[in-house]
């Protein structure tokens, strides 16, 4: 869920050597590479989504709520244990937490030493998908939700959850999460058309755990609503509780309300942990989850109030498994025509340098 943005210095060891355009490093509305969805994150990653009290708030509500006196899975659990920790802390019987990534199991073994729960708590480095017990859990709990909901594999890996692992009646956290979409100019409210210095570390640990470049997907620092051409609608809808589909179809119409250009689409997540409560708003509230950028046409389109983008958004799984690839085809009606437009944002293919704007940001100036 991590969306980098943050202003520790890293090292940059260069494994996989890209020319990149450079932003500044500052504040301003930037790009970066997208971490979330790979075995990237650093102690300074676990440490800023500590900091996501929006996050904390929420999810803290719904395990209050759910639970005392069930067992627990928590998966992906990360460095801090923190969703079995609580779940424990309000009553829970036993907490089973599972983590994919070794760095990371490694780091979490520690916590579980100076938990006062580790009689309660059993941690198992393994991915979900492929745990094997006998145990059927009354909760699982998890925060693989990416900055498109889906993008960290949160499908596959609930899906199997819902399926195998979770008891009749049982309750799943988060109950659902829906990925909004908006029409944006990147190119109009971004300065630089440039990766942020910062998010460079990101990047080669990416392409080093991948083995080639790719065109990552792109995150978008600090956008707000006002950034949005178009009214908004779901793209991507997940509905852990009722067990949710893997691979799927889903699409849109958006209408301009605003005169200016239009050359990709702003995504974001609504994520309901409880469905009691209201959701987590990417957009409109400051967290640990980013926001993306998709580019949908080769150059910015001229809109005025009344035109209207038709938006399909399709997710399949890739080769791993677990993480899914986006097909995205657009339809821009405007007074001066019909304008198409698609792109392919893989996990990990070997689609580079695909377009114009991924031209310019993978080149040096």
């Amino acid at each position: 869920m991590i969306n980098g943005f943050r202003r520790k210095s890293l090292s940059r060891h260069r494994e996989i050597r890209v020319p990149v355009a450079l932003g500044a490093a500052d504040d301003r509305l930037t790009l970066w590479a997208s971490p979330g969805e790979y075995p990237v994150y650093d102690s300074y990653d676990y440490d800023y989504m500590a900091e996501d009290k929006v996050c904390e708030s929420a999810y803290e509500s719904a395990l209050r709520a759910v639970s005392a006196g069930r067992t627990v899975l928590d998966i992906g659990t990360g460095r801090d244990l923190d969703w079995a920790t609580l779940a424990l802390e309000y009553g829970a019987r036993h907490a089973t937490a599972v983590e994919g990534m070794e760095s990371t199991a490694v780091l979490a073994r520690k916590t579980l030493e100076k938990s006062p729960y580790r009689d309660r708590l059993t941690l198992v480095r393994s991915w979900s998908t492929e745990l094997e017990t006998d145990r059927r859990f009354d909760l699982c709990v998890s925060e693989i939700i990416g900055s498109i909901g889906g993008s960290e594999g949160a499908a596959a890996a609930l899906a199997d959850a819902h399926a195998r692992l979770l008891a009749p009646g049982g309750v799943m956290v988060p109950d659902r999460c829906v990925t909004m979409a908006g029409g944006i100019c990147v190119r109009d409210i971004v300065p630089d058309l440039a990766f942020h210095p910062e998010s460079l570390p990101y990047l080669d640990r990416i392409f080093a755990s991948t083995g080639h470049p790719f065109d990552v997907r792109l995150l978008l620092s600090h956008p707000t609503p006002e950034a949005l051409l178009t009214d908004h609608a779901p793209v991507e809808t997940l509905e852990f509780a009722a067990g949710v589909t893997v691979e799927a179809v889903e699409t849109a119409e958006l209408t301009v309300h605003t005169a200016g250009r239009i050359d990709g689409l702003l995504l974001w997540i609504n994520l309901w942990a409880h469905p009691q409560d209201p959701p987590i708003d990417a957009l409109a509230t400051e967290t640990a989850w980013g926001t993306t950028y998709l580019p949908c046409f080769d150059e910015p389109v001229d809109v005025r109030p009344g035109d209207r983008l038709s938006v399909r958004l399709g997710r399949t799984l890739s080769d791993d498994g677990r993480h899914p690839d986006y097909h995205l085809r657009a339809r821009l009606e405007t007074v001066t025509g019909t304008h198409h437009g698609s792109f392919l944002s893989t996990h990990h293919g070997r689609v580079f340098r695909s377009n114009p704007l991924y031209e310019e940001i993978f080149s040096l100036r």
